[in-house]
């Protein structure tokens, strides 16, 4: 009897954590940002360019509400994603002259050491690297902190029979 009541406990806890929600941040098909319920969340809404900001306690389909305010998600306008964009080394152009002008100087280095260059460093070597090596730092490095939320990005809450929910 014990074991029976203790089975149809855990398979109803089971059912209440499958319930948790999650709001997505999607641009054009790809998630950009997941908030879950209990994490941080920094927006800019529309009217007044007002800050808002607090945890998740409870999301709804079209609002969540936070330990600060009850947001409306068709009231947000930009959203903070600072901390929820994975770090990439091989992020487009910035990344390809970031690597470019690392590898153009190993290069060089490499050619030195075979003995098909001289020791020294050359100006026309160790200039044009460290151009490009900066500007693909900066390129990768310097992001904006926040996304706007217009026609091709936009929240969506899901659950997990979603195809974007992640547990």
């Amino acid at each position: 009897m014990k074991g029976g009541i203790s089975i149809i406990v855990l398979l109803l806890f089971s059912l209440v954590a499958f319930s948790q929600k999650q709001v997505v941040l999607l641009d054009r098909g790809t998630v950009v940002g997941r908030y879950a319920e209990g994490q941080y969340f920094r927006c800019v809404l529309k009217k007044n360019h007002r800050h808002v900001e607090g945890h998740i306690v409870e999301l709804n389909d079209f609002a969540m509400i936070t330990t600060n305010d009850t947001i409306k998600f068709h009231d947000i306008l930009k959203v903070d994603i600072h901390k929820h964009r994975p770090f990439q080394w091989s992020s487009g152009v910035g990344g390809l002259l970031f690597l470019g002008g690392i590898l153009y100087f190993t290069v060089d280095r490499a050619n030195a050491a075979i003995g098909v260059n001289s020791n020294d460093i050359p100006q026309s070597v160790w200039l044009p690297s460290a151009l490009l090596t900066a500007a693909g730092a900066a390129l990768i490095f310097i992001r904006p902190r926040y996304i706007r939320v217009n026609t091709g990005v936009f929240l969506h809450t899901v659950d997990y029979t979603s195809p974007y929910y992640q547990p």
